[in-house]
This record gives C-alpha cells, structure tokens and sequence, in this order.
C-alpha cells in the first residue's frame, strides 16, 4: 500500500469505530461484522505509528518498519547528522548513477580527545532501506587538524534496476578509534628455542587457518603458557610461549579484549636476508581459541621448518589493534536523489 493511500484509508475511518459503547446485552452479529471490527481495531492500533514515525520516534519506526518498510521509510523525517558519546555523524554527499550510489560520510570528534588514526565500524552498521539492494560501508581518510574520519557508503539495487530515489536509514552501533599497525622484529633468541617443552591437547578450540575443518584435539598438542608473557610486540598483543613440538616451531600469541580491540596478527620467520622462511611445500599453520574469561583470544602458530635453521632466523609479527572502542547510536536518514 502506499503511503498516501494509507493516509487516504486513515481520513475515511468513521468517528462511529472511535467511541463504541458497548452494548449491555448480548447482540448476535454476523461474522462480516466481526472482521469489520477487529479491522477497525487493527487500524487504531496501526494508524499511530506513521504519525509518532514522522515526529521522530525511534520506537515507532522499528516497528512499522517490520510490518511495512517502504511506508516506515516514506514516513521517516530526514536527518542528515546526528550526535552521540562526543561522536557527529553527517552525510556530506549522495551521488546516484544507474544502479548504483555512493554515500559520502564523516564521523568527527566534536570532544577532541579520541585518539588519531583510523577509525573503523566494527562490521556494526546496518541499512533500512524499502528495495532489494547491498549495501557496504568502508573507511576512506582521517583528518588530524579537524578529528575527522571519512566513510565511502556504496549501496547497489539488486536486479540491475536504476537506484530509486527513496530514502535510506543508515544506523552504526560501535567505533573502533585509533586503529595502529605494528610490523617488525620480535626481540627473541632463536638459538635457544625450547626442544618438546610442555604441550597439551586442547578440546576448546574454536577455529584453525589452513585447515579445512577445525583439527581434532587428540591429533594436535598445544604450547602452555608462561606465568607471565616472554614479550610484548605490540598493544593489546603478547607473546606468551615458544617452543619446537612435533617437528615445528609453535608460537602462542594472546590478543586482548578482543571484542573492543578487533586485535588480531600475523607471526613469520625471516632469513639473515630478510627473506620469509616456509619449508618447501609446507605454510604456516594456526588455529585459535579464547581464554577461560572469554575476552582474550589465543593463537597458536605452526611454522613448519627445520630445528636447525632456527638458529639463523628471525621471528617477525604484523599487529593490527584499536586504541579505544565506543558504542552508541547513530543514525541518519537521507534520500537518493
């Protein structure tokens, strides 16, 4: 149904369905009159929601958007910035062509005090929009001198169709701010790497890399780690054991708060040269599982390589970590033309 058409049937509803009085004895009726009812009922109850929509409410707009999504899209008011936490999210552009367009948007920082560096969503954004359409968000640029980090929205019909100019409602839930990336050497002597030291199997794994199915815990033994971590490589990421088992070199790293830090990482061996060293026909292994609080991530890496090259190698790891996570609700509503 179309909105006006919805509005139309709104303006026709008889006074007589808003003040029934109800009768003192019983009236038989027939069922026409029973379903005409229970229609007028449904109108009552529905007929609010396009109004309270149109003045903003949130509540409202959920719920028509569930029963209707082109009319809670007709209804919803536009608005092109909103403000949360210290965080203003504007659209700046819209650019349509054919089936597809992009959305420009920025996430500035109106308090001044989150960290510099790249900003990301967290994969937490959604969009409301009436068609069939995909739809993505990526990060583009940060801007220092203004604590500004700019965002490429691009929205694609799925039937080839050209985009049509209705509006769209994108939310976002969660920040990660001050991105970093940490890439070098581990500081390590690979001399005196530990020979079969403490290993157990694990029966908590939830993940693997090379594999194609999560590896059974009877076939794998798993590093134990240290009272306190070997070393710190980066932020919210230490080492915290090493050691040969079953014929490689095993590497167990903890990644932090994971789910407010997104912190994840790479571990390689390099040559005196600097050229990265796998044993031919063999690549790096790892499999993952989180700590007993269920924050903290653990990854074991399974380099494949001779016990006596260890010696002449490098560890190297690549670190990727968020400086601060924020959550709150942003929303902006604005049409495709």
């Amino acid at each position: 149904m179309k909105a006006e058409d919805f509005l139309s049937a709104m303006g026709n509803i008889d006074e007589r369905f808003l003040d029934v009085e109800v009768p003192k004895r019983k009236i038989r009726r027939k069922w026409t009159a029973w379903v005409a009812g229970a229609a007028a009922v449904l109108l009552l109850i529905a007929c609010p929601l396009p109004v309270m929509t149109a003045f903003g409410s949130d509540e409202a707009y959920n719920v028509l958007y569930s029963i209707s999504p082109r009319i809670a899209q007709d209804f919803k008011p536009v608005q092109k910035s909103c403000t949360d936490d210290g965080i203003e999210m504007t659209v700046i552009s819209v650019k349509r062509e054919g089936s597809r367009a992009e959305v420009y948007l920025t996430m500035r920082d109106t308090t001044g005090e989150c960290p510099y560096g790249d900003w990301d969503l967290f994969d937490s954004y959604t969009f409301n929009f009436p068609y069939d359409m995909n739809g993505h968000c990526k990060f583009s640029d940060y801007d220092e001198d203004t604590n500004t980090a700019y965002f490429i929205v691009e929205l694609e019909t799925m039937n080839g169709r050209d985009m049509p100019k209705r509006k769209v409602t994108f939310s976002v839930r969660e920040l990660l701010l001050g991105r970093e990336k940490t890439m070098g050497d581990i500081d390590i002597d690979m001399s005196s790497i530990p020979v079969e030291p403490e290993a157990v199997h694990r029966d908590d794994i939830t993940g693997a890399g090379a594999y194609d199915y999560i590896p059974d815990s009877a076939d794998y033994r798993f590093l134990v780690p240290a009272d306190d971590p070997i070393c710190r490589p980066a932020d919210n990421a230490s080492l915290d054991a090493i050691g040969y088992v079953d014929g490689a070199l095993h590497v167990l790293m903890r990644y932090e708060d994971v789910g407010h830090t997104d912190s994840h990482g790479w571990i390689s061996l390099a040559d005196r040269s600097g050229k990265e060293v796998i044993a031919e026909k063999e690549s790096v292994d790892f499999t993952y599982w989180y700590d007993d609080e269920h924050t903290d991530m653990c990854y074991e890496y399974i380099i494949p390589v001779e016990y006596d090259r260890l010696a002449d190698c490098t560890l190297c790891g690549e670190f990727c970590t968020a400086l601060e996570y924020r959550s709150g609700r942003w929303r902006v509503t604005f049409p495709l033309k």
